[in-house]
């Protein structure tokens, strides 16, 4: 049950910084690090299965991390889901996470929030965390900005630093809360556990 509570704590936190800013203060994994170590010095049976699942999750998750496709906190979190001592993990939880994104991403296609890119100001683009800029309009001029999305803020905001005294806007697309999709397939699966499969929820360590 500590494993559950702890890792609960750390995508609670997580989660909800990143549907407010899209980053997420490293301290607030230190709990699921915790849960993932109990899950693996309390389980012996498991530590090898544990251990070759965080890592070619973890792995795959950091390369797209590297690769500049997701960001880091989504990686971490990718990895602390691996560590789950439950049965079928991390399907159920990466199950949970698809049918929250997917119906979050809908919702964001029907309004049109995330169903093209669209120019706003450099103060709003300062203002609003939710954007992941494309390129910068300066003059009229479009000027491309990196895809790797740990950086492109940034390289946005530094860029359109030089160009003062021009008229600045910003080509940006919604930023989906990817590490906030996962939270809530965390507390979903752990809520079935709780309710259908309490036996299973307060065996592990």
């Amino acid at each position: 049950m500590y494993y559950q509570l702890l890792m609960l704590a750390s995508f609670a936190l997580a989660g909800y910084q990143d549907a407010r800013e899209r980053l997420v203060t490293d301290y607030y994994w230190v709990p699921g690090v915790v849960a993932a170590v109990l899950a693996i010095a309390f389980i012996p049976s498991m530590d090898l299965l544990l251990l070759a699942r965080i890592a070619l999750i973890g792995g795959i998750a950091f390369v797209f991390s590297f690769l500049g496709f997701i960001g880091q906190a989504d990686a971490i979190a990718l990895a602390l889901v691996a560590s789950d001592p439950t049965p079928y993990a991390p399907i159920p939880v990466l199950l949970g996470t698809g049918v929250v994104a997917i119906a979050h991403i809908a919702y964001l296609y029907a309004t049109g929030t995330a169903r093209k890119s669209r120019l706003v100001t450099l103060q709003e683009f300062k203002t609003q965390a939710k954007w992941i800029p494309k390129a910068l309009v300066i003059d009229g001029e479009r000027r491309e900005i990196t895809s790797d999305v740990n950086v492109s803020r940034e390289l946005a905001e530094e860029h359109a630093g030089s160009g003062d005294g021009k008229t600045t806007m910003v080509e940006v697309q919604y930023g989906v809360p990817q590490v906030t999709y996962i939270a809530a397939g965390v507390a979903l699966y752990f809520a079935y556990l709780v309710i259908f499969q309490p036996s299973l929820f307060f065996a592990v360590p």
